[in-house]
C-alpha cells in the first residue's frame, strides 16, 4: 500500500490535539451555517479556510485561531468559479424529484469524488488554473483509487461515530477527517513529484 492509514490518522489526531478548540469552533461554525440560506456555499468557504490552515500545520508552521480566517489567501477567481459550480450542482440536486435520477447522480458524484479526491487541497495549494487543478487532482489518484476508497470508507466511519457520540463527536470527526484528507493529498503530491524527478 502507498498510503499508511495508521500514520495518516495518528498524525491527524496529534495535529488536532495541538489546536483542538480552534478545530472544534470552526466545525461548529460550519454546522451552524447549514441553518442559513446559502449556508452550503459559506460552509464551502470555511472548509477551504480550514484546509489552508491545516496545510500550514502539516508543513510544520504554528497556527492560531486567526490562521483559520486568512480570506486573502484563498480568495481568487478560481475559488469563486468552484463555488458557483457547487451552488448550481446543489440547486440542481435539490430540484430532482426522480429517485432513479437521484441515485444515478449520487453514484456519478461518488465516482467523481474518488477520482478527484484531493481537488480542494490542490485548489488551495497550487497556483493552477481550473483545468490544471482538475487534471492534477486526477493524476494524483490515478494508480491508487482503491486506497482512496479505503480512506473515504474510514472517513465515513469516523463521521458516523461522531454523530453517534451524542452528535458532539462530529466536532472532533470533521477536523480529523479534513486533516486526514490534507495529509493524504500531501503524500500523493510528494509521491507524484518524486516520480517525475526520477
Amino acid at each position: 500500500m502507498v498510503l499508511d492509514l495508521n500514520s495518516i490518522y495518528s498524525l491527524a489526531w496529534s495535529i488536532f490535539k495541538k489546536n483542538w478548540w480552534e478545530y472544534v469552533l470552526i466545525s461548529l461554525i460550519m454546522l451552524v451555517l447549514m441553518l442559513f440560506p446559502l449556508g452550503g456555499i459559506l460552509q464551502f468557504f470555511v472548509m477551504l479556510l480550514m484546509i489552508n490552515a491545516i496545510l500550514k500545520a502539516l508543513r510544520g508552521n504554528e497556527i492560531t485561531f486567526l490562521s483559520f480566517f486568512q480570506f486573502k489567501e484563498i480568495w481568487n477567481s478560481k475559488v469563486i468559479i468552484f463555488v458557483v459550480a457547487l451552488g448550481i450542482y446543489s440547486f440542481f440536486l435539490q430540484g430532482i424529484n426522480s429517485i432513479a435520477l437521484s441515485v444515478v447522480l449520487t453514484i456519478i458524484g461518488f465516482i467523481i469524488s474518488v477520482i478527484f479526491f484531493p481537488i480542494l487541497c490542490v485548489l488551495i495549494d497550487k497556483q493552477f488554473n481550473i483545468k490544471e487543478t482538475i487534471l492534477y487532482s486526477a493524476k494524483l489518484t490515478k494508480t491508487i483509487r482503491g486506497e482512496i476508497l479505503l480512506i473515504m470508507a474510514v472517513n465515513f466511519i469516523i463521521g458516523i461515530l461522531g454523530i453517534l457520540l451524542l452528535f458532539v463527536g462530529i466536532f472532533i470527526a470533521i477536523p480529523i477527517i479534513t486533516i486526514a484528507i490534507v495529509k493524504t493529498y500531501l503524500l500523493l503530491d510528494d509521491r507524484f513529484n518524486s516520480n517525475i524527478n526520477i
